[in-house]
């Protein structure tokens, strides 16, 4: 079997999630906006999620689940002296731009 090559460009788009079927119960998923409040409010993380309905479990893309990452580290740093918080935050940053490197490396 001889394998052909193909081209295909995708947008950034594709990989965002709008629709989705519970793996589990096989049901159509409903669309949630969870807000998470750091610092009383003074900075608020819009996570958005697909909810099943019948079981409750909750699926997000994967940029949603790099806001969720960063929301946690945020949380988890706050109660830290701040140069651990400015050492933290050089990591998430670090992290993020090789994530972006390589999703887009596949692109070009």
């Amino acid at each position: 079997m001889k394998l052909e090559e193909v081209e295909m460009k995708l947008t950034e788009s594709a990989f965002r999630v709008d629709r989705a079927v519970c793996p589990h119960c096989n049901l159509k998923m409903h669309k949630t906006i969870e807000n998470k409040s750091l610092f009383e409010g003074a900075l608020t993380f819009h996570i958005i999620k697909l909810k099943c309905e019948k079981c409750s479990r909750e699926y997000m893309d994967l940029e949603q689940a790099q806001v969720y990452d960063l929301f946690l580290a945020v949380r988890k740093l706050k109660e830290k002296p701040i140069y651990d918080v400015a050492e933290k935050i050089s990591q998430q940053i670090i992290l993020n731009n090789r994530r972006s490197r390589h999703q887009s490396f596949g692109r070009e």
